[in-house]
């Protein structure tokens, strides 16, 4: 076999979902592991480095035998990345069914200036799935966007997830794991931005402490709102604002 077929290309942030993937790959095949970690301009940065730096320190300490598969992540500033007309125009034309993450459009950018055929994208599945979700996992493979995107993870929840690790084992790793975009004092959980209240929604607000928690309950049919009537932002003084104000903070 090649080393194209026994290496496996990874999207990894240190959340929970792609740290899953990560161990489970490392964990029950016997292929290389190459993370990927694209270096943005978000508060929650800094953090998810420093969570994966832990995480690969306790995965090899507590398997020593996966060292030589668990690859160097290749860390890319997103300021390297350039922009891609076709890539945007198709984003554009997606937007206007249904909202799309700025990630998706970074990431598929990345996979084109280093021509990456496949590259894992992994989220598990939600209990409350979004429509941009749901859309984007239509699109996969069908598109110039999201063609080299795959997801093994998408017929698993997070609660799976995290009971499949418990069983194995490895359940403290993924405890490590890290998702707020806005940690205050670095590692505390803000509960309010949308990966604090995605935790509440999918029944792993366990992770986060009491007040945090309550104020992603509090939240949870405000964003409900917002993401099931998102094309009205054009349309509306009320998502307009929405949009100037908050959007880059959801």
């Amino acid at each position: 076999m090649t080393e194209s077929i026994n290496k496996v290309d990874l999207f990894w942030t240190g959340g929970l979902d792609s740290t899953f993937r990560l161990i489970q790959l490392l964990k029950t095949t016997t292929h290389l592991v190459q993370p990927h970690y694209i270096v943005r301009h978000e508060a929650s940065t800094g953090v998810e480095i420093d969570t994966m730096i832990r995480i690969r320190r306790l995965t090899i300490s507590k398997y020593p035998e996966v060292r030589s598969r668990f690859l160097p992540t290749i860390y890319t500033n997103e300021d390297c990345i350039p922009t891609y007309k076709e890539i945007d125009e198709e984003i554009k034309e997606i937007r206007k069914i249904t909202k799309v993450n700025d990630q998706y459009q970074i990431l598929s950018r990345y996979c084109k200036k280093f021509n990456i055929e496949t590259i894992e994208v992994c989220y598990e599945q939600d209990l409350h799935p979004h429509p941009e979700d749901i859309c984007v996992s239509r699109y996969f493979g069908n598109s110039e966007v999201f063609k080299s995107f795959s997801n093994p993870l998408e017929k698993i929840t997070k609660k799976g997830g995290y009971k499949i690790a418990k069983t194995d084992g490895w359940v403290d790793i993924l405890r490590m794991t890290s998702f707020c975009r806005r940690p205050r004092i670095r590692i505390h959980a803000c509960g309010t931005c949308g990966p604090c209240v995605d935790v509440v929604r999918n029944g792993m607000g366990f992770r986060l402490s009491l007040w945090p928690r309550t104020k992603a309950i509090i939240e949870i049919p405000f964003r409900n709102y917002y993401r099931r009537n998102y094309l009205k932002q054009n349309k509306t003084w009320f998502f307009k604002l929405i949009k100037r104000k908050f959007e880059h903070r959801l």
